[in-house]
């Protein structure tokens, strides 16, 4: 592979395997034209061409729309005879729920294909309907399709040779495999996190991605092969109808709850119940009735949905909304692709044939950027919690434990000494004369005293060593792995670090002093016992003339836990 010449070998290779691989998408898309007869005259009629004088206009692309009646012809010619040699067939793009008999050249009977029902081809994915033409389309002949099912679904009409058309199968299978597993996790991992935080914008997610999956399975046929489902799907378009109308439902309360819009954006929260209620009678109405007016409704409130989540994204993002911006990033794509789809679904134009599968790919983008975002948002909720812990158990004047912080530090402390057998002792420390301080500086003074006193203390000791406020002016220290003598040390010099220096502040230097007492954990000893000695060697450092500290005495008796 080194040499020059096996270099020009491999890539003369790689470019021949790329010409080969690509040589049906680059092969010449044969011409069609298509023209419908409105009507349905007996069969024999329409293939001896006594009708052909009422077909209408040839369309400018080659597909096949069918909104006004259910059951009506269409002819499709090619510009130029297609050989029977490259196994040539007719690809129905997109068929949703029409059904076909086609008449291709050379045939005497019909052959019925539809995506449901016993009509379905089991060769072929559900993409398309595929056509054989077994004598090819010859020079002044016709392929007559009589469709059956009224629906403003625009299926693409293309004449492709057999391998493209397997090829294509496996490629779209592939795809829509990825599309359908990535939505799949992602609902599931929403409802994890709904139920592991209880937020309901996860779960409003998670409705979402299980709406959009319906939607898809339901346009397309992808769950067709589930049993029972090709009946649900295939009896009408009033299944597609309610998930549309539920994932509009779902999708609105998601971005909705996801940016807080009751508070940040309160009148376009407003704005956008309405179009909430819209979709929501669309879904409750095709439970009941078929009504072209809902498909309507549906699409408006679609339409209505976007733009107003879009004004809201841009308007939180200037901002400087990050959630929005989140939205922003993802909801875009997917909203140019919806807004398409409905307005070909409405009538006002006819997209290009990898419309459908762009808005699949659309919806897969959005939910995983989406999926990042509710992310971020757990971890910004975790911070939040951490921060509260951390905050209910701060003493907001020292910034240190406060009493509950401590003891619960204690209990904790106290369960690994016993649990290792090892040594542990606390110190009560009590800042004397405080009430003079207070009274003779003031309160603002007496507060940066005990802060300046913490400091202290904490310069003194180890880092698995804790230290909270236990109330007023009393500190608890607790020593983990210390008995009685290197405790009272310690304690020693803490009293020393404070004494030794007046406590400076740019209001006042005011000189202080501690009584500590000290105590060790006795084996079976409760915490009330130990917490008691302590507090007994403290008012003994007190009785004593104060500025000291002092060891309890060992307990007397048996205590247990």
């Amino acid at each position: 592979m080194g040499d020059p010449g096996h270099r020009h070998t491999w890539r003369g290779r790689l470019l021949l395997w790329l010409l080969l691989a690509l040589s049906p998408a680059l092969a010449p898309a044969v011409e069609l034209e298509v023209r419908e007869l409105r009507d349905d005259p007996p069969v024999a009629e329409v293939l001896a061409g006594l009708h052909d004088h009422r077909l209408g206009p040839a369309q400018q692309r080659p597909y096949i729309k069918q909104a006004t009646r259910h059951v009506q012809w269409w002819r499709v010619t090619a510009a130029e005879p297609v050989d029977a040699a490259g196994t040539p067939r007719l690809v129905m793009r997109a068929p949703f729920l029409y059904g076909v008999e086609a008449w291709a050249p050379g045939a005497a009977t019909p052959t019925r294909h539809a995506l449901y029902g016993p009509d379905a081809d089991p060769r072929h994915s559900h993409r398309a309907l595929v056509i054989d033409l077994p004598a090819g389309i010859p020079a002044g002949e016709a392929v007559w399709l009589r469709v059956q099912g009224r629906s403003n679904v625009v299926a693409p009409l293309s004449i492709e040779p057999l391998d493209q058309v397997l090829s294509d199968d496996l490629v779209y299978v592939g795809w829509r495999s990825m599309v359908f597993t990535t939505l799949a996790v992602l609902a599931i991992l929403g409802l994890a996190f709904w139920g592991g935080t209880g937020e309901r914008s996860y779960a409003y997610f998670s409705a979402m991605l299980v709406c959009a999956i319906g939607y898809q399975a339901a346009i397309t046929g992808d769950l067709r092969w589930v049993p029972g489902l090709d009946v649900v799907f295939g009896a009408g378009p009033q299944v597609n109808r309610i998930f549309g109308g539920l994932g509009v439902v779902c999708s609105n309360l998601f971005i909705a709850s996801y940016l807080a819009l009751h508070r940040s954006a309160p009148v376009l929260n407003r704005i956008l119940h309405v179009s909430t209620a819209i979709a929501a009678f669309t879904a409750v109405g095709a439970v009941f009735s078929g009504s072209p007016l809902l498909r309507l409704s549906g699409n408006l409130a679609l339409l209505y949905s976007a733009a107003v989540l879009l004004v809201a994204a841009t308007v939180l993002s200037l901002r400087g909304a990050r959630a929005a911006r989140v939205v922003l990033a993802s909801w875009s794509p997917l909203m140019v692709f919806c807004g398409l789809a409905a307005a070909e679904m409405m009538g006002l134009w006819v997209g290009p044939t990898w419309l459908e599968e762009g808005l699949a790919g659309a919806f897969v983008l959005a939910s995983l950027l989406l999926a990042l975002g509710l992310s971020d948002k757990l971890l910004q909720l975790r911070r939040d919690r951490d921060l509260a812990s951390r905050q209910a158990t701060m003493d907001p004047v020292t910034k240190i434990l406060n009493r509950h912080g401590i003891e619960e530090r204690l209990f904790k402390e106290v369960e690994d000494a016993r649990g290792r057998g090892d040594t542990l002792s606390i110190a009560f420390v009590d800042l004397d004369n405080f009430k003079d301080i207070n009274d003779r500086h003031g309160h603002s003074v007496g507060d940066q005293c005990l802060r300046i006193v913490s400091w202290r203390l904490r310069n003194q000791l180890r880092r698995g060593d804790a230290l909270g406020r236990y109330g007023g002016d009393e500190f608890l220290v607790v020593l983990p792995g210390h008995d009685a003598q290197s405790a009272l040390r310690i304690a020693e010099r803490m009293r020393v670090s404070v004494e030794c220096r007046p406590l400076s502040m740019p209001d006042a230097s005011v000189a202080a002093s501690l009584s500590i007492g000290v105590a060790e954990l006795a084996p079976g000893e409760s915490m009330s016992s130990l917490f008691e000695r302590a507090d007994t060697a403290l008012y003994a450092s007190k009785a004593a003339g104060r500025n000291r500290a002092t060891a309890a005495s060992p307990p007397e008796g048996l205590w247990t836990t």
